[in-house]
């Protein structure tokens, strides 16, 4: 059988000073995809990155001191691929920023997150990790809900998560010792373990991370209430959200996303009627994101039962 491709080393030990962070920066971006990390003025930097490739993935062996960098539209853009980065805290702290939230990571811990949404991450100490990239589609088709399941840490000292763990320690040493011929159903292996871990230990917090998700996605179709160009489309881009995962969060609640809005576009201009404004029912209903006078007053009254003009009427006496 071939042998697996030698692992890819980076250092910064074998920079001169003054070029070391540079280089640090130049390193990670080249094994954990496009990253922009600020420029820094200190003469001495120590990292190593040690990536060994396993059939369509990579498993990535990291240590370094403080840092802190982001994945924005620049960046993403870069990618050819969607993928999903596992990453798991071996020593020290890291703190991820993804969806507004933010989750410090410790030792013996993982969090799975999505190349193709904004993140930031900052290293407050010196870092020991291991990442494991994978496409998407490799784990989706374990775990289809995987992007449900992003920026959510799980344990990894107990249970699944801990079985999961051991073998990523190891698949970290042994890999570069993987035949190609070996390495596709070892891959294949990880994948499944490491879907299981996730299923089974995000169960809860899987819950919580999806009302919180939905608590932000009607807080931005509220605040945006009143644009007529506000689609699920731009909400899913506002969020950093794909566009299936969007319907898919909000289908929970049992109305679709532009229902939803519609919704809560009538009832904003019935608040207005109530109120007894003197703004023409057609004023009221431009404001509120309706585009046609007609239209809006078909809704109303499918909605409510009677037509605009007529509730408002019906509120003087």
């Amino acid at each position: 059988m071939a042998a697996a491709a030698p692992a890819e080393l980076l250092s910064t030990e074998t920079m001169p000073p003054g070029r070391q962070y540079d280089g640090w920066r130049d390193a990670v971006s080249s094994t954990h995809l496009a990253w922009d990390l600020p420029r820094r003025s200190e003469s001495v930097f120590r990292g190593k990155i040690r990536r060994q490739s396993l059939g369509a993935a990579d498993i990535i062996q990291c240590q370094c001191d403080p840092c802190d960098g982001s994945r924005g539209r620049s960046e993403i853009a870069q990618s050819d691929a969607a993928a999903y980065g596992l990453l798991y805290i071996v020593a020290g702290r890291e703190r991820i920023s993804q969806d507004d939230t933010e989750i410090t990571l410790r030792a013996g811990t993982f969090i799975l997150w999505d190349s193709q949404r904004r993140i930031e991450f900052r290293v407050p100490d010196a870092l020991q990790k291991i990442t494991l990239m994978l496409p998407q589609p490799m784990l989706e088709t374990v775990l289809p809900n995987a992007r449900d399941l992003t920026g959510i840490p799980v344990n990894a000292r107990e249970g699944s998560g801990a079985l999961f763990a051991t073998h990523l320690r190891s698949l970290a040493r042994e890999a570069a010792e993987l035949s190609r011929g070996q390495q596709e159903p070892v891959l294949q292996a990880t994948v499944a373990l490491m879907a299981a871990a996730l299923e089974t230990l995000v169960a809860s917090a899987g819950a919580d991370h999806r009302r919180k998700l939905m608590a932000r996605i009607s807080g931005h179709i509220l605040k945006h209430l009143a644009d007529p160009a506000l689609t699920p489309e731009r909400v899913a881009d506002a969020l950093g959200l794909s566009l299936r995962q969007l319907h898919r969060v909000f289908g929970a609640s049992g109305w679709t996303v532009e229902r939803w809005i519609w919704q809560q576009r009538l009832l904003r201009c019935r608040q207005a009627l109530d109120l007894r404004e003197k703004t023409p029912i057609s004023q009221i209903a431009y404001r509120w994101g309706f585009s046609d006078a007609a239209h809006f007053s078909r809704a109303f009254r499918e909605a409510f039962g009677t037509a605009p003009r007529d509730y408002r009427n019906r509120q003087k006496t």
